[in-house]
């Protein structure tokens, strides 16, 4: 009897070199990739949980090796945005039978144009993650994992959230690399933002400074219609603060006003003989974010 030749499909080749490929490739690093909220969108706070499980096929790696997390632009290629950072346990540490997660909160600015005429309503982004050594060739990297997330804008599901009054007029740094100091709003001594109400326990964030130079003791007022619910004195010019708001506190309206208040305010003018500026300023505010959270 003639022995049968184990003649296998293409399509099961490939999938076992791939499988190959893989296990080569990721040296025994599993890594398992979520994030929050599901929905992608620009302007958004996105929470990306890293899972890692170190197989019984890892050997050890250079100390210098960082993880990369990179977000690139498909159709122009260009990259959105970078998290390169250093695992919560460091890479030197690691070893067979390890396992370990660990969350990081990044920003994805603002990027999509609703007006423009190609717009197809979305953009697919490339999410690419993997190891890396600092100032070595490319083909040191090892890629654990890349997929594509659909991104839609922010207004397809992001609260309203409008400008009321007291607030003068958008400034912007152009030189300015940080995108969350490169703009910013002077208000007068109160300003209040017109915000829908998400009925839904919702993360808001307020980025600000105060002149310092001016006032050590200016003080913040944050309310929610009528109601006080913070008040401080920044330690230093800048700060940011992050509130969780239930909706006990949005009340029964479709929606609230958010107002931002201070106890001082100065006019440039009066405190520097060389400007021109003769507004009531009370401080600046970079980063106003408002959000549902998804559980």
């Amino acid at each position: 009897m003639k022995k049968k030749s184990l003649i296998l499909p293409a399509i099961a080749i490939m999938l076992i070199i791939g499988a190959c490929k893989k296990e080569s490739d990721t040296r025994g690093i599993v890594l398992n990739l979520s994030y929050k909220p599901e929905q992608a969108t620009d302007f958004l706070f996105m929470d990306v949980n890293y899972d890692f499980e170190i197989t019984e096929s890892f050997s050890s790696l250079p100390p210098d090796y960082n993880l990369f997390v990179h977000f690139w632009r498909i159709k122009n290629k260009q990259m959105l945005l970078q998290d390169d950072h250093e695992p919560e346990k460091t890479i030197s540490s690691w070893q067979k039978g390890d396992s370990f997660s660990y969350s990081r909160r990044i920003f994805i600015p603002q990027f999509m144009n609703e007006f423009d005429i190609d717009f197809k309503g979305y953009e697919d982004i490339q999410f690419t993650v993997g190891l890396y050594r600092p100032g070595m060739p490319g083909d040191t990297k090892i890629i654990l994992e890349r997929r594509k997330i659909r991104f839609e804008p922010a207004s397809f599901v992001a609260p309203e959230m409008i400008y009321d009054q007291g607030w003068y007029d958008l400034e912007i740094d152009p030189a300015s690399l940080d995108p969350f100091r490169n703009s910013w709003r002077w208000t007068s001594r109160q300003a209040s933002c017109f915000m829908e109400n998400t009925r839904q326990e919702s993360l808001l964030i307020i980025e600000g400074a105060v002149n310092k130079n001016i006032y050590d003791d200016q003080k913040v007022i944050l309310k929610i219609n009528d109601h006080v619910f913070d008040e401080f004195i920044p330690k230093q010019a800048f700060f940011k603060n992050e509130y969780t708001l239930n909706p006990e506190m949005m009340g029964e309206n479709d929606e609230f006003y958010l107002t931002i208040e201070t106890d001082k305010t100065f006019i440039p003018s009066s405190v520097d003989p060389a400007s021109v500026d003769n507004r009531e300023l009370g401080m600046q505010i970079f980063f106003l974010y408002f959000r549902v959270i998804e559980k």
